[in-house]
């Protein structure tokens, strides 16, 4: 049986403002599932940081902290594994990436990157001259760089190395039925303003008395919750439990996700709507645009502007036929997102690094 180190965050039990379940926990435990059910003995490091919302010199100890249990945690497991898989954000990799990338040399084992989120570009191309040779010469050379978005894969088409590894998601939800109209919005997200919080407050406070936009999320630093105070379409129901996000969402009728977060990718809140088979106002930002289909699985508008979402969900409100095509697409869009299929592909990969 094939034996890999994945060095990832880990998602703890429950959620909450203290205990935030993003985007990567979700992926890793995922990933650490699929494999396993397709073979593989999947040992972990955890590179969670526990609480959010700390004062800086807090959060760079704990950077610290991070590195330093990787390296005593690969130095005792290194041996009894054949490949090294980190799960990363674009903006660690310099440091923790380059680092793995050395012992991996050194001990002779293949090392396969995931890096998340959209904005990998971004942060390559501000590298400094030293730290863009430093990338190029240690992690970008990786036996496998998996990215998020086709945008990233083109970028960087000329290393055979890279290829595409979207987020995934294997959500069973109960059946929507006799839902031809929109009155129940969501808006789920870690509750950073650059996720579009304010832009869909405002958009929904003038829409007709029966619509109703409920808000899920942990508060984050810049949160701004006086937006809620007298609000009369919208209410923040708190933080979800992973394990009740399909029937909330199943509840709703539409996903409103005006997010201009700088490193969007694919969000899982939209995988998890789309299999849900709700559609979604969303921002034309990032990986959002490649995800969303125009017209086919939502529709997307303009960054930072209340007015176009507003004008999106009261065109859904007027345009029943068109909301259930958008269901319809929806649903379609999400399938090809599960993660059996894509789990194949890796899995593949991975046994071809452990023959190597």
């Amino acid at each position: 049986m094939p034996g890999i180190l994945l060095i990832a965050p880990i998602q703890k039990t429950g959620a909450s403002d203290t205990n935030v379940v993003g985007g990567n926990k979700v992926m890793a435990d995922e990933q650490v599932q699929e494999l396993g059910v397709r073979g593989f003995e999947v040992d972990v490091i955890d590179t969670s940081g526990g609480v959010t919302n700390l004062p800086t010199w807090r959060i760079k100890a704990n950077r610290l902290a991070r590195v330093l249990r990787v390296a005593w945690g690969a130095a005792g497991k290194l041996w009894r594994s054949d490949v090294v898989f980190l799960i990363i954000a674009p903006w660690s990799a310099l440091s923790l990436a380059s680092f793995l990338w050395v012992v991996c040399k050194m001990t002779r084992r293949p090392l396969a990157l995931r890096i998340t989120g959209g904005d990998m570009m971004v942060d390559y191309l501000g590298y400094g001259a030293f730290a863009n040779w430093l990338a190029n010469r240690t992690y970008m050379r990786s036996s496998l760089v998996y990215v998020e978005t086709q945008h990233l894969r083109r970028s960087f088409d000329n290393r055979g190395n890279f290829r595409w590894f979207p987020n995934t998601r294997s959500m069973e939800a109960p059946a929507r039925t006799g839902r031809d109209r929109v009155e129940k919005l969501i808006f789920v997200a870690r509750l950073h303003m650059e996720k579009g919080l304010a832009e869909a407050l405002e958009a929904c406070r003038h829409l007709p008395e029966n619509c109703h936009l409920n808000v899920f999320g942990p508060g984050m630093s810049d949160t701004d919750f006086s937006l809620f105070e007298g609000h009369p379409r919208a209410t923040y129901g708190g933080v979800l439990d992973p394990a009740e996000i399909p029937r909330v969402l199943s509840e709703h009728d539409l996903l409103v996700y005006p997010s201009y977060y700088r490193s969007e990718g694919y969000p899982g809140a939209i995988l998890e709507a789309f299999q849900c088979g709700l559609p979604v106002v969303a921002a034309k930002w990032g990986g959002v645009a490649e995800l969303v289909k125009h017209e086919e699985s939502g529709l997307l508008v303009e960054p930072r502007s209340a007015a176009e979402v507003e004008s999106a969900i009261k065109r859904l409100l007027d345009e029943p036929e068109l909301y259930r095509r958008l269901c319809e697409g929806a649903r379609q869009r999400g399938n090809q997102f599960r993660s059996a299929n894509w789990y194949d592909r890796v899995a593949a990969d991975l046994r071809g690094l452990c023959r190597n």
